[in-house]
């Protein structure tokens, strides 16, 4: 059986992407505001003008770089044993995506903002479907101190999730308490750099800058040994060239930037390639991220990951849409199909609604069914003797049925899709049974699911909260 898979990009233009990122690199640069990424960079070889914080890489430096970091790697969730992510080419996970500020609420149908107890709630949901692999912090909590909301977020996930955790930091001192959390939670130091709890979910800013304190929270990250997921979002037409290729260009080589200040600091330090170049919608101003355009660019990082021999993540999943409606199923099933045949490793989206803005919960049981249909498909079918009964197909003959044949029992439960939410009930039926819609259908599977999440190790979650609330004493006190 052929492996399903979708490319868009030649070898030849995949090497173009390539050698244009790295002219724009060391002709144009990076600006880089952050003082001491500057020196690293500038010791090893970068060009600088210090005058306008211009950072200009020689391409044997992105290279070097290149060579440095690992191709694969692996992830592992609160038990080693469970919910390891092997990055490497061919496997794909589907994740829920970050820092939404809203949640909608099903039982009100009013939306507002996201506080501690939200980002509990909504985060033992998402550990409750069985297709979401990876946690990226859902929610942003209004009701916590903005100088300390990383801290926050990262507890409040390792408490109410048992999977690996994608998470920013907010500069050194935010990496450096990440990573005492999470050491409490692992069991050591050791133990955390050995099988790494949680991803430090970094950014770049577009166009072709590195600010203070995403540069700062990079180099500490390398230091540290954390895995890194380095992110651009050029906006096509805004922050980025409106053509889909030059827009991948740019933001490839804002990645290989950031890769090689990573790589610099530390050598062999784990890195994801990740883009989330998207578009603007000329007709509205507003962001889009439903659209061909998206899922095309990201069927276009999956390949650009694989040039590099690297990990990949990005969008999918993700929908413009503020309803449960038609057009949030068309855009969630592109953004999730696209991404999967492409082989990006990890998929994030899960739970999304308005642009990432706000959390559905009805959403995370609604996805959770998409995966499945898509990894239904990416199964694909064999071609064999046995899937190929022409004696059996000779035996039912003209007008036969197969319902009743010892081949259907024994191949059935593997070559169909079983659905736990959709429904295939006839309209009369659908309507007598109270003509309920699907996201009231999945609201009440919410409602009567009893999934509970492993409490932390006695005492460790005392320990991992007294780290947040000394973050927030230094910084009412006017430490960092």
């Amino acid at each position: 059986m052929a492996k399903i898979s979708l490319q868009f990009l030649s070898e030849d233009e995949k090497h173009r992407i390539h050698a244009a990122a790295l002219d724009l690199l060391e002709d144009v640069g990076l600006r880089i505001k952050e003082a001491e990424a500057v020196d690293i960079l500038a010791d090893a070889g970068a060009h600088v003008d210090k005058s306008n914080h211009r950072v200009r890489f020689p391409k044997s430096l992105i290279e070097g770089a290149l060579a440095t970091a690992p191709s694969e790697f692996k992830l592992y969730g609160r038990d080693i044993d469970d919910h390891i992510i092997d990055l490497r080419p061919g496997n794909v996970y589907h994740s829920t995506n970050g820092y939404a500020v809203h949640w909608y609420d099903p039982d009100s149908g009013t939306r507002r903002p996201i506080n501690q107890e939200d980002l509990a709630w909504i985060t033992r949901l998402a550990d409750a479907q069985d297709q979401m692999e990876v946690l990226c912090v859902i929610g942003t909590p209004v009701d916590v101190p903005a100088e300390t909301n990383d801290r926050y977020q990262l507890v409040i996930s390792l408490i109410n999730t048992t999977r690996h955790i994608w998470a920013t930091a907010y500069g050194k001192e935010g990496v450096r308490d990440a990573v005492r959390i999470a050491s409490m939670v692992r069991g050591g130091r050791a133990a955390l750099r050995q099988y790494p709890l949680f991803t430090l979910d970094l950014t770049t800013l577009s166009p072709l800058e590195l600010d203070q304190r995403q540069s700062s929270t990079m180099i500490e990250g390398a230091r540290q040994g954390i895995p890194i997921s380095l992110s651009p979002g050029p906006i096509g037409g805004a922050t980025g060239p409106v053509t889909m290729a030059g827009n991948v260009t740019q933001a490839n080589a804002e990645v290989l930037g950031a890769i090689t200040l990573c790589q610099i600091v530390q050598p062999g330090i784990p890195v994801i390639y990740n883009q989330y170049s998207r578009s603007l919608d000329m007709s509205s101003g507003q962001l889009a991220m439903g659209g061909p355009e998206f899922s095309m660019q990201r069927v276009a990082t999956a390949e650009m990951a694989r040039y590099y021999n690297l990990p990949s993540r990005g969008g999918g999943m993700i929908s413009d849409a503020n309803a449960v409606d038609a057009q949030m199923g068309a855009e969630k099933m592109l953004n999730c199909l696209m991404p999967s045949l492409a082989g990006l490793n990890i998929a994030n989206g899960i739970g999304m609604a308005d642009t990432l803005n706000t959390v559905r919960p009805e959403l995370m049981v609604i996805d959770n069914e998409i995966i499945r249909m898509v990894g239904h498909i990416l199964k694909g079918f064999e071609v064999n003797q046995e899937t190929i009964p022409l004696d059996l197909i000779g035996e039912v003959g003209p007008g036969g049925n197969y319902l009743t044949t010892e081949h259907t029992l024994k191949h059935f439960r593997r070559e169909l899709w079983f659905t736990r939410l959709w429904d295939r009930k006839p309209w009369t039926v659908w309507e007598k049974e109270g003509a309920v819609e699907v996201a009231e259908r999945a609201w009440a599977m919410i409602k009567a699911d009893k999934h509970v999440v492993p409490p932390l190790d006695e005492g460790v979650e005392d320990a991992i909260w007294e780290v947040v609330h000394k973050a927030d004493q230094q910084y009412t006190s006017g430490g960092p």
